[in-house]
């Protein structure tokens, strides 16, 4: 029998493989969505672990080492896991400690499905004024300010586009919270004529009554680790083109 995450690599990868602009697309992620709907904590085989502060030693030395003037207790605040990768689709895991939260970054001209498997997160987005993204690379981008929204793990996927929404930041909420994530095309695929797609980091200003985003350095108060995929094994395997 086909694993639940199994039917959303599958289904993702028969989405994001063509065309973004025509109707098979729309509707393939119609059901990329439903299928991801069935995700939960046990189903991808989460480490709950994880989610706790003192899962690991204090590493005194990497406090030193990056000057951080976050608490840092016994690890990272989020960690990663990879659970599957091609050129044209990125799947992974969230994890986020109690208290830790993603910092505002964008998706370049990306899609995003967000599905909470365990507790609650605040999302708050915002969408680029200017739709052209090599136009994006001033110190200051006017945008929309969305409406926050509270997601938990009976509510249906997030998703993100290109432009609308593109920008967010992500909260845990009274305790830590995992989310799957997957975004089409990965980080560090080409944008034809601009580059590679590179996560950027924004933080809020009010100028007058217009809200502006500052593209900040990588924030001091965030990092994460990684931990190995543990859930249901799959027979999908990624070749690259030669």
């Amino acid at each position: 029998m086909t694993s639940k995450i199994e039917c959303v690599i599958k289904q993702a990868i028969t989405t994001f493989s063509g065309s973004y602009t025509s109707k098979a697309f729309h509707d393939n992620l119609i059901k990329l969505k439903r299928n991801a709907n069935e995700l939960d904590a046990r189903s991808i085989g989460l480490d709950f672990r994880l989610l706790r502060w003192d899962t690991y030693e204090l590493n005194n030395n990497l406090d030193k080492l990056s000057g951080s003037t976050f608490v840092r207790r016994h690890q990272a605040p989020v960690t990663y896991i990879e659970v599957f990768e091609d050129e044209n689709v990125s799947i992974g895991v969230f994890v986020l400690r109690d208290g830790a939260k993603i910092p505002l970054h964008d998706h370049p001209y990306m899609y995003g499905v967000l599905k909470v498997i365990y507790g609650k997160v605040k999302v708050q987005s915002y969408t680029p004024v200017d739709k052209d993204y090599s136009q994006l690379n001033d110190c200051n981008i006017n945008a929309i300010k969305l409406a926050p929204i509270i997601v938990g793990e009976t509510d249906d996927p997030c998703v993100l586009c290109p432009v609308e929404g593109n920008i967010h930041q992500v909260d845990t909420i009274d305790g830590p919270a995992a989310f799957i994530d997957i975004l089409a095309p990965p980080y560090k695929t080409d944008i034809p004529e601009v580059g590679k797609r590179c996560c950027r980091y924004f933080k809020e200003v009010n100028i007058s009554k217009d809200i502006k985003l500052a593209i900040v350095s990588d924030p001091r108060d965030y990092w994460s680790d990684t931990a190995p995929y543990t859930g249901p094994q799959f027979g999908i395997h990624f070749e690259p083109k030669t």
